[in-house]
């Protein structure tokens, strides 16, 4: 880090001494304060593929190439985001990633370790590490304004995967009504109610109020406060049309990442209302934020009803009436059909609902009583 500062006030001196041969053509020079990134930009790619010779059996792998300027990335400023919403190919090593960056006012961006707090220069030939989340900081040229992005780089993971439901059992004793919702009890599953608790994460329950409010409660239902929200609150989902889940938020140890989907209160509004927090284990409350659809994203997770969702496998699942799974790999950004994960062709009832076990075993109930149980072969 020492290092690191070392080098930007020795930039800041050159920066003074180019000002001080200006003043004397009398060109006024200031630095910009407004710092960002404007564009990121993938170079070229490798691609490993193995495949099994038809001759011999023998496994081979085979080096391709990947256009990653093909591969859009999505600039997301209110949540300090960058990410691709399609996918890279399978096999795109994510470990060896060039990229060319544009900032705005000629800010400079640095990198942070993947493992520390140090930082260190970006360079468009330098090959960075993208197989998981890395923070990158661009400086301001007053050198004191700063702004960090949070880079996802997202490789599709579907190659030579099978996935299979089987039926577990059609019992008329499960069989139930529209307003009901399966959520993970324990190493098993359970049948709840569909009311104003739209579901839990590790330490805390959620509610959404009929006057528009989102509350928590961390004592089990006995107390509970109003959530903090971004400037968003009028985007919540009604009451009794939403469902929340979490799971384990990778960069951070002792940490949920939390997803709320609902219905929209207004009519007329084609796609579901989706909210996210990152909350701590130990006490803090964090911050709701609202994901908007913008014009960028086509796969936005569209209206339902009854709709469930469940944490399977790195991705997250939602299915309603309409019994389509749509998949999000980016944590709610971005939702596609897949046909991977169709339901089966034999099930039956009119609603559907799912969740996943503290064992990540996945269950589907359908409202005629059958249940199901989903796993990658």
């Amino acid at each position: 880090m020492r290092r690191f500062f070392l080098r930007f006030c020795v930039l800041l001196t050159c920066v003074a001494t180019v000002t001080s041969c200006l003043k004397d053509e009398e060109v006024d020079y200031s630095g910009y304060t407004d710092v960002a990134i404007t564009q990121f930009t993938l170079g070229t790619l490798n691609r490993y593929v193995h495949t099994t010779s038809s001759k011999t059996g023998n496994d081979t792998t085979v080096v391709n190439t990947v256009t990653g300027s093909s591969y859009k990335m999505t600039i997301d400023h209110l949540n300090q985001r960058i990410y691709n919403v399609t996918p890279l190919p399978v096999g795109t090593d994510a470990k060896h990633v060039v990229c060319t960056i544009g900032t705005k006012n000629g800010g400079i961006v640095a990198v942070q370790s993947a493992t520390s707090d140090s930082l260190r220069w970006h360079s468009s030939t330098d090959s960075l590490d993208l197989s998981v989340p890395r923070v990158f900081r661009v400086f301001a040229p007053d050198g004191i304004n700063t702004r960090d992005y949070t880079v996802t780089l997202n490789v599709s993971d579907d190659a030579g995967v099978s996935f299979e439901w089987q039926l577990v059992k059609t019992d008329e004793a499960l069989a139930w009504t529209e307003g009901m919702r399966l959520e993970a009890y324990g190493d098993s599953v359970r049948l709840c109610q569909k009311d104003s608790i739209v579901g839990r994460s590790t330490t805390a329950c959620y509610m959404l109020t009929d006057d528009g409010r989102l509350c928590c409660s961390t004592d089990n239902g006995q107390t509970w406060r109003e959530e903090t929200l971004d400037d968003n609150a009028a985007f919540l989902p009604m009451a009794g049309e939403a469902v929340c889940i979490s799971w384990s938020y990778g960069p951070a140890d002792n940490t949920d990442y939390v997803l709320l989907i609902g219905k929209p209160r207004k009519e007329n509004v084609g796609t579901m209302r989706v909210w996210r927090k990152i909350e701590s284990h130990e006490g803090s409350k964090g911050q709701w934020v609202y994901m908007t659809f913008d014009d960028d994203n086509n796969y936005p997770l569209l209206l339902g009803d009854n709709m469930t969702m469940a944490y399977y496998n790195d991705m997250v699942m939602a299915v309603g009436d309409a019994k389509t799974i749509r998949v999000s790999r980016d944590q709610g950004i971005s939702w596609r059909l897949n046909s991977t994960y169709d339901l089966p062709s034999t099930l039956s009832g009119d609603h559907v609902t799912m969740a996943t076990d503290t064992q990540g075993r996945l269950w589907l109930l359908t409202s005629s009583g059958q249940l199901w149980q989903g796993s990658l072969r």
